[in-house]
């Protein structure tokens, strides 16, 4: 396994950022049933979780890369920042000004009156606050008042960037200390298991840890990227490692997160999957991932949740697609080109 630009990362980020879409439809459109592949697959990682993990094997992988190889923290930070902000700020002010005037229960004037509109777009910046309510906006849907309820990664993620410059910056970015942080993780993550879960803070802990572990299994196959071979039968050990530690039993150990790790590198790096120049010019898996639960949500309002749920998937992407297309070619690209000025 060689650094290349010739992988698939751009079509696996927009096939998960898609796979949000379909889980989230499930909460977002009131199905009585669950998710039914995870369910099927006995999988105590829902697909939701699984995209999430994606999501940040290949950050951990590719923000590894991007330090090691840059020019300081200031490079290293300003182009953390203009990948995650510029977008989520437009998509923040485009709901709090756009679509809360119009879909407020309180109605636009009332609507407009009210100081929380004002201060929402500024909640992107610490990122935690990102998934903050709006004055009576989605009121009456059945996730009610969730604006965007996707954005909550986005912290955990942005911290994660901040722990490889801390790293470092300490000279402790290697291969061993990975191992390290990994093996304690995972130790972490199986003590979770014995801990209340009512209690916020293990349930909290038991939502994060899974992602740091995906990030930083991420970082040690940047590491061992000149080691790592691919082999049909390695794929298929991964797989099953994958299928017996995601069992709904062992899911708690989050041991998992390596072999997934494994099989999504396999795919980035296959001779014979090749999508390599998918998304060259146009990445829109980040711009699908702050859009659409927005959008998934206004389609609710909009039909008042009537639409079969295989109709409601269809116009989140059909909707979702282009907002981030444009967010893309009039946001997200032109800002970079700031990134090594």
């Amino acid at each position: 396994m060689q650094q290349s630009r010739e992988n698939n990362f751009n079509i696996i980020r927009l096939f998960a950022a898609l796979m949000v879409i379909y889980v989230h439809s499930f909460a977002i459109f009131k199905m009585s049933i669950d998710e039914p592949i995870a369910k099927a697959l006995h999988s105590g990682v829902s697909l939701g979780e699984f995209a999430v993990y994606v999501f940040f094997i290949i950050s951990g992988y590719l923000i590894t890369a991007s330090f090691v190889r840059g020019k300081g923290n200031w490079h290293y930070f300003k182009a953390r920042i203009l990948r995650v902000y510029p977008g989520l700020i437009v998509v923040m002010l485009l709901t709090a000004f756009v679509v809360g005037p119009l879909l407020s229960e309180l109605g636009a004037k009332v609507y407009l009156q009210q100081g929380e509109v004002y201060l929402y777009p500024f909640k992107a910046l610490p990122l935690v606050t990102a998934t903050s309510f709006l004055p009576d906006l989605f009121a009456n849907n059945h996730l009610e008042n969730a604006v965007n309820g996707s954005l909550w990664t986005l912290f955990w993620e942005f911290l994660c960037y901040i722990g490889v410059a801390v790293l470092g910056n300490l000279n402790l970015l290697n291969q061993k200390v990975i191992a390290i942080l990994i093996a304690l993780t995972t130790l972490v993550s199986v003590g979770l298991h014995f801990l209340p879960a009512n209690n916020f803070a293990v349930h909290s802990l038991s939502l994060v840890i899974p992602m740091f572990l995906a990030f930083f299994s991420g970082m040690l196959f940047y590491f061992m990227k000149s080691s790592v071979v691919f082999k049909v039968k390695w794929v298929l050990i991964a797989l099953i490692a994958y299928m017996i530690f995601s069992n709904t039993h062992l899911a708690f150990t989050s041991l998992y997160s390596l072999p997934l790790a494994y099989l999504v590198f396999a795919v980035s790096y296959s001779k014979r999957i090749r999508f390599y120049q998918f998304g060259s010019k146009y990445d829109i898996s980040y711009g699908v991932y702050i859009y659409a639960f927005v959008i998934q949500q206004i389609i609710y309002q909009l039909t008042n949740g009537t639409l079969p749920f295989v109709m409601n998937i269809f116009l989140s992407v059909l909707f979702t697609l282009p907002c981030a297309f444009l967010s893309y070619v009039c946001i997200e690209k032109p800002v970079m080109r700031f990134k090594s000025s």
